[in-house]
């Protein structure tokens, strides 16, 4: 895959040519591991792109803040950089908060969302509050508050992010590539502590945007508009497939889907399935 560079300075993956597809990947996780979806949608008349989320390439400019309606912000700005049609939109794990704000502000750039792995509503904010088990597999996210991340983190060759694909992915051996790739990026100068910004910009007030928070009291009243397919593997170690449960009402459309044996990162543990349900999706 040739790595290119929007005019809007992101820097993506692309294959094919047709309808535009936009693939957002999550934490901990990269671009590069979209490459099943890039070769199997290009093939089916499907303009396909894999972009870097902010920060994941060390050229990337500092944000002011990495809230995820911020990087819904950015990454508007990149698709009207590469298309000027309506696109399809795929969301795993940040990717999906990514994907839910760039639906929520610009809804007539959608033209259909699927999001993986991370559900929308209040149910998963709330879990971190009351949920024991929930709270539980989201310790890594108060351990990133803390400075020690940045130096724990990397420790051992990453073996910290090993752990959480292991963890999240249970039963599957073949995590390995797709985890060392990950390791790659996130071993670049500046890489990890963008992403670890990620958490740190979702719980630390010292580090919103009053204009982004204000955006998101705004929009977040709304359903969110164009259809949409959610996805969540049965035995996710990471969030619970529960919490997706009454999603319905904060949409105007919306299918869901809970695959049994498989784990958070299910578009990468059972592509070709997931491949074909996200196709059946976009083509109906």
């Amino acid at each position: 895959m040739k790595l290119e560079q929007s005019s809007s300075a992101h820097h993506y993956f692309v294959s094919g040519k047709g309808e535009p597809l936009i693939l957002l990947h999550g934490f901990p996780d990269c671009a590069e591991n979209y490459s099943h979806q890039l070769e199997f949608f290009s093939s089916k008349g499907f303009q396909v792109f894999a972009p870097f989320m902010p920060g994941y390439h060390p050229e990337d400019a500092e944000l002011d803040t990495y809230q995820s309606l911020r990087i819904s912000e950015e990454i508007i700005k990149f698709s009207r950089s590469v298309t000027d049609r309506k696109i399809n939109l795929v969301g795993h794990d940040w990717g999906a908060a990514v994907a839910y704000g760039i639906a929520g502000l610009a809804p007539e750039l959608v033209n259909k969302l699927i999001a993986v792995s991370v559900p929308h509503g209040p149910n998963l904010g709330e879990s971190f509050i009351s949920d024991g088990d929930q709270q539980r597999k989201s310790w890594y996210m108060f351990f990133f508050q803390l400075p020690m991340a940045d130096l724990a983190v990397p420790t051992n060759n990453f073996s910290f992010i090993d752990r959480l694909w292991t963890d999240w992915s249970p039963n599957w051996p073949e995590y390995k590539v797709y985890c060392d790739r990950t390791i790659e990026i996130l071993s670049q100068e500046n890489v990890l502590s963008k992403a670890l910004a990620y958490y740190r910009s979702t719980f630390q007030p010292s580090l919103q945007s009053d204009r982004v928070n204000q955006m998101q009291e705004k929009i977040g009243v709304n359903k969110i508009r164009p259809p949409t397919l959610y996805l969540h593997g049965e035995n996710d170690g990471c969030i619970a497939a529960n919490l997706s449960e009454g999603m319905e009402a904060n949409f105007e459309n919306i299918e869901i889907k809970i695959l049994p044996d498989c784990g958070h990162f299910l578009h990468l543990e059972k592509p070709d399935e997931v491949n074909k349900i996200i196709l059946d999706f976009l083509s109906d």
